[in-house]
Parts: C-alpha cells; structure tokens; sequence
C-alpha cells in the first residue's frame, strides 16, 4: 500500500491516478487535451482525497503575484495604530 504524505501535491495525484502531472494540471485548470478515461480517474482521486490547490505554490509557478492595499487615515485613534503597526510589518 502507497502511503500519502501530508500535504498532497500534484505529483501524488498523477502517481495514484497513472498520469503525468501535465494531465492533473490541465484536469484540474479544465483544460483540453485529456482522454475521459483519464479525466474521470483524476476527477476521482481528487474528490476521495479532497485536494485543494496550494495558492501560493500557484502563483510562485505562474509569476503572479498579489498585493494587499489597505486605506488607512494618516492619524489614527485607539486600536487603529496597532492595526497599522501590524500591516506595515
């Protein structure tokens, strides 16, 4: 019996599923390309195993980044000042 690591990664799905990653990357982003043999044993593993993908190992693969924009008032009263403390950091 194959035993799975903690975190499930692609390469774990296409393993199990007797894909390449490739065909787990386009199952999952439903793109074409992928025999319905191949898809429905994907779609399976993924559901029993109920993967989530990571989203910040997909933005570091696709060069995306996101940024965080919070408003603030420049002088700020009570519990605010923390707040913007802890955001600059």
């Amino acid at each position: 019996m194959n035993k799975l690591p903690e975190r499930i990664r692609i390469k774990d799905i296409a393993r199990l599923a007797d894909v390449s990653v490739g065909t787990v990357d386009r199952v999952i982003h439903s793109r074409s390309g992928v025999s319905e043999a191949s898809k429905k044993r994907v779609e399976e593993i993924l559901k029993q195993l109920d993967y989530q993908p990571n989203m910040y190992a997909s933005a570091l693969a696709s060069n995306k980044k996101y940024t965080f924009i919070c408003l603030l008032p420049e002088h700020l009263e009570g519990e605010l000042p923390l707040i913007r403390i802890s955001i600059l950091r």
